[in-house]
């Protein structure tokens, strides 16, 4: 009964372990995907906000300065939309990286099995 309770202990460790594992890992991809939005919105309102104070200043406000702002936007936009795919490989990364460590000790002599952890990100 006791090896039993060992072997039964040893396998809800390994899948707490396992559960904090992908916990952590989808954490770290959610702050990655938010420090880099965060940059990138940033990065846009700074530049727009010194073209528009630029364009106030001179007192006229040329067409093609407004379209820089424009295409400013757009390509912020465009950034912004590939952050989630980016985001869903650095997380498959980090799962490649959590199934590749060794699992530990096993108990009592016994081999423990190769973990299985496949994950997919549709196109």
């Amino acid at each position: 009964m006791s090896r039993a309770r060992s072997d039964r202990e040893e396998e809800l460790r390994s899948l707490l372990t396992d559960a904090i594992e992908v916990q952590l890992a989808a954490f770290k991809a959610g702050i990655r995907f938010w420090e880099a939005w965060i940059g990138e919105a940033s990065a846009f309102v700074r530049s727009a906000t010194e073209k528009l104070r630029t364009l106030g200043e001179s007192g006229s406000v040329p067409k093609d300065a407004l379209l820089e702002v424009v295409d400013a936007g757009r390509d912020s936009i465009r950034s912004m939309m590939e952050l989630p795919r980016s985001t869903a490989t650095f997380f498959i990364e980090e799962l490649d990286q959590v199934a590749r460590r060794p699992a530990g000790p096993p108990a009592a002599g016994k081999k423990r099995p190769a973990r299985k952890r496949a994950a997919r990100v549709k196109p």
